[in-house]
């Protein structure tokens, strides 16, 4: 493993992982999440910012699994489609 330094809201952490650019990369994308969020609440209280980061990330993570059931289902009915298709032939 090894030690990569990120910074997040002007904060220097220290990490520790198998792919370093990776987490710099996923770091600079939460940095600037976070200064939108910043910009758009105007508040300096950095808990705030990531508590309203992470409710975010929950609000996609829900339409996303919505999503998913949706395609999910669709996808059981072309399945039982095809399958009434292929006992004709």
């Amino acid at each position: 493993m090894k030690t990569v330094e990120v910074e997040i809201l002007g904060r220097r952490y220290y990490l520790k992982c198998d792919r370093p650019e990776q987490i710099q990369q996923r770091a600079e994308e939460l940095n600037n999440e976070l200064k939108e969020l910043n910009a758009k609440f105007n508040t300096v209280d950095q808990l705030k910012l990531f508590v309203l980061y992470t409710l975010s990330l929950l609000e996609k993570y829900e339409n996303e699994q919505a999503a998913n059931c949706k395609l999910s289902e669709e996808f059981k009915q072309l399945n039982k489609l095809l399958g009434h298709i292929e006992s004709e032939l």
